[in-house]
């Protein structure tokens, strides 16, 4: 164009048009080291492709093709860090054996100060998906949609969609909550889990319309955004022919009505299956591409490489392609060979198309990203003057969307909701509870019945006491380490979402409102049944059973944050009970447990033992009066017990301890007790419970901070 025409008017050639919003991978290489750098395998080596959006792209490979890893490396899970570029980011999912690039529109997908990960919905469903169990499938999508800021047509709408109405009402089901509970089949879990991500995709569309619109006014140049990215591993797994044909369907109407790019790992699908699918990656060993591209070009994509690799009528096409590449170790030392040289030639013959290349090479704005070499920095363009860069147009163009979920009042007041829902549901496990605590607390007032107020009665009384806290604490911190880590897995997913997720304070403080209440009626019961029985001080029984409630809430925080910091539900269910132990040797203030030393007596502070059974002495000897002359008809029985015992060795100083702090000349009254344990005379039992609240209010924060900057 000469400079006339440009003083004539004439418009300027249109910008080029910005990539599609594609999802790609490129030379990805993930390797795993066994004890030393020697010993090695590698389960990606230089995998590439694309998943276009309205399409359902099938992953396919034998056992051992890297088709999970390749999910998790999608998802983010894993991140390369191999790469000079990406030091410093993304720390928590570095791993040194992972290199290459994931894309989206042509920006870094996880990676990079502004990915595109920021404004496209991911999804991410686990072959085994897990929901709360005590809710409704209705329920579970109505708190999704009030999360998303949807309302109940999308919830009818999605539940009309995929195939959901005649369950909407019945339970989950599941083991998250006190009990093994019976819900919905497999399939309809799975589609409950599509169900989900799905009203995530509608709502987020939603917010995101304004953008989108924008972006469309900017003439020929602008590309119709797509929905969301959702990432299926083994969706089918598990289910039988019909379920699962039910499944992959949902996935593909999903991906065309939404617009969203779906990926999904399938193991032996039918050939009703593979006729839905839009798209296939078949991997080999080795994470190896073998194709990647429409799904009804692939049988005429190896009848190319080899005339003999024709797919025999009614033969299903996904397992004629999956033994295509598949080796087989037992078939002898020849045979294992022929299926090498196969499968090598397969891939080759792939790596030679002009369709690999391109899925191999990285987009230029990725590599401007990047790069600590470029004078732009780690700002993909941001700063350049005219903004020319192909990865800051678009940025520009796609938009970065803020974190979309409700202020933390509305996610605490529906969060409370669905806590009070699982709890309620649960009420014969809570009776079961209460009438457990009521046959234990009997059990202990038979073997100290009305213990008198003899000299015998001090030791008797201690006992009991002390059995009453370990009894608590002991229940408390076992429910929340079984009840807690049930729910991680469900509460990890739901609060990495970038839009309709919540965060750790709604959803942690308002569990400890709904539960704590009701776990504190199991201990108020126990002690209103043995108090009477054991003849504990009338007058002292408020401030006993209140001190067994806050033992309660102690505890229970104790095990969430055991719970929190312990990377398993196993090593939790390890460490507490060893943690309560040490608290029960750490806060015995009569000794007859162990002796603590002056070193470790700022220590013995932390432990909820020694305030809880410090708040029932006070509440049990604080007005006691004792009678020196009184029939202590327990003191026979003890003394044959002291005998018994003092035979054995190993318990013999444990003993003598107790019995010459506790034994001996009877007080006259329990403040003189109170006073040879160096407790208050006055208020011991209101200072103790002040103790109890700062612990569990210690171990609270504990639980909260690990869960906002960790993760469920």
């Amino acid at each position: 164009m000469d400079g006339d025409e440009l003083e004539a008017g004439a418009p300027p050639d249109p910008p080029p048009a910005p990539p599609e919003d594609v999802l790609g991978w490129h030379n990805l290489r993930y390797v795993i080291h066994r004890g030393d750098r020697r010993r090695e395998r590698t389960i990606l080596s230089g995998t590439s492709g694309i998943a276009r959006p309205g399409r359902l792209l099938g992953v396919l490979g034998p056992s051992g093709s890297g088709k999970t890893s390749l999910m998790t490396v999608l998802a983010g899970k894993l991140r390369p860090a191999a790469d000079g570029r990406r030091k410093g980011r993304g720390r928590r999912h570095a791993t040194d054996g992972l290199v290459g690039d994931v894309t989206f529109g042509g920006e870094p997908f996880h990676e990079g100060p502004h990915p595109a990960s920021e404004r496209v919905p991911l999804s991410y469903i686990e072959q085994d998906p897990r929901f709360f169990s005590n809710l409704t499938v209705r329920e579970t999508l109505t708190l999704d949609a009030n999360l998303h800021g949807g309302d109940a047509s999308d919830v009818d709408d999605v539940v009309r969609r995929l195939g959901l109405a005649a369950c909407a009402d019945t339970l989950v089901g599941g083991d998250t909550g006190g009990k093994e509970v019976r819900g919905i089949s497999g399939g309809e879990r799975r589609r409950l889990a599509i169900a989900c991500e799905t009203l995530s995709l509608r709502c987020s569309s939603r917010v995101a319309a304004p953008e989108k619109a924008d972006a469309t006014i900017g003439g020929a140049g602008a590309r119709k955004a797509a929905g969301g990215v959702i990432l299926a591993d083994e969706p089918t797994t598990g289910l039988d022919a019909h379920a699962a044909d039910k499944i992959v369907e949902k996935l593909a109407e999903t991906a065309r009505e939404e617009r969203a790019v779906v990926v999904a790992v399938l193991h032996q699908p039918r050939s009703a299956i593979f006729q839905k699918l839009d798209d296939l990656l078949l991997l080999a060993a080795g994470g190896r591409v073998a194709y990647c591209g429409p799904a009804s070009g692939a049988l005429a994509h190896f009848e190319k490489i080899d005339p003999s690799y024709h797919c025999p009528t009614h033969h299903n096409p996904a397992e004629f392609l999956i033994d295509l590449v598949a080796i087989n170790c037992d078939g002898g030392e020849g045979a294992e060979a022929a299926d090498v040289a196969r499968v090598d030639a397969i891939c080759h013959a792939w790596a030679s198309t002009g369709e690999c290349a391109a899925h191999e090479s990285v987009p230029i704005g990725v590599r401007s990203n990047g790069g600590g070499d470029s004078p732009g920095g780690d700002s993909p363009g941001g700063d350049s003057p005219g903004g020319d860069s192909p990865g800051a147009g678009t940025v520009a163009a796609g938009g970065s969307l803020p974190r979309q979920q409700p202020g933390p009042l509305r996610q605490f007041a529906l969060l409370a909701g669905r806590a009070w829902r699982q709890t309620r549901r649960e009420a014969w496990v809570r009776v079961t509870q209460l009438v457990a605590s009521a046959a234990l607390a009997a059990a202990f007032g038979v073997c100290n019945f009305k213990v008198g107020y003899g000299p015998k009665s001090v030791k008797q009384r201690a006992a009991v006491l002390m059995q009453a806290c370990i009894n608590t604490s002991m229940l408390a911190i076992c429910r929340s380490l079984n009840g807690f880590p049930r729910e991680r897995a469900t509460v990890s997913r739901e609060m990495r979402r970038k839009r309709g997720g919540y965060t750790a304070g709604p959803y942690f403080f308002s569990k400890l409102l709904v539960e704590t209440p009701v776990d504190m009626i199991a201990p108020v019961v126990f002690g209103a049944v043995v108090g009477p029985m054991v003849g504990l001080r009338r007058e002292g029984r408020g401030w006993f059973l209140a001190t067994l409630a806050l033992q309660t809430a102690a505890s229970s925080t104790l095990g969430t944050s055991v719970g929190a910091l312990s990377p398993s539900a196993e090593m939790a269910l390890a460490i507490g009970p060893c943690v309560m132990v040490l608290c029960i040797m750490l806060g015995d203030e009569t000794g007859a447990f162990a002796e603590v030393p002056d070193g470790l007596a700022p220590l013995a502070n932390a432990s909820l033992i020694k305030w809880g059974f410090r708040g029932c002495l006070c509440s049990e000897f604080e007005g006691l009066k004792f009678d020196p002359l009184g029939d202590d008809r327990a003191k026979k029985d003890a003394a044959k017990t002291a005998a018994k015992t003092a035979a054995k060795t190993a318990k013999a100083a444990i003993v003598a301890r107790a019995k010459k702090k506790m034994d001996g000349p009877c007080p006259r009254t329990g403040e003189d007790v109170l006073e040879d344990m160096g407790l208050p005379l006055r208020g011991g039992a209101a200072r103790a419970a002040k103790a109890q609240c700062v612990v569990a209010l210690a171990n609270a924060a504990l639980t909260y901070l690990v869960l906002r900057f960790r993760g469920a």
